[in-house]
């Protein structure tokens, strides 16, 4: 029997690593835990102000037939107001796509260069 014991010490080594897997895991669990909890909860509010905002739009609809003794305008209006908005924020977004594609941040290795 020499100095170390080998055995024993490729035991501690395969434990310790062992350890080390079955940590990151549960670390990894809890980070998707946290993620699907983040996103269970965006569409919860999401669908809230969805449905809050149908019935706002249905009621000032029906009010602008009322003030305008018809119908349908009241509806058009609303569904016209409802299309400007939705080109408004598709536009912003490609707007916004563009700029990221066209200027990607700066990686470490640029970074570096200039130093």
């Amino acid at each position: 029997m020499g100095l170390f014991d080998n055995n024993r010490l490729i035991d501690l080594l395969s434990n310790y690593l062992k350890t080390q897997f079955e940590i990151i895991k549960l670390d990894v669990q809890e980070k998707l835990e946290e993620l699907l909890a983040r996103i269970f909860k965006f569409i919860l509010i999401a669908f809230a102000l969805g449905i809050t905002s149908i019935f706002f739009l249905l009621g000032l609809a029906n009010w602008m037939n009322e003030i305008t003794h018809s119908l349908f305008i009241g509806y058009f209006a609303v569904a016209a107001l409802a299309l400007v908005i939705s080109l408004i924020l598709l536009l912003t977004m490609k707007k916004k796509e563009e700029s990221l594609e066209e200027s990607p941040e700066p990686m470490p290795e640029d970074l570096e260069d200039h130093e």
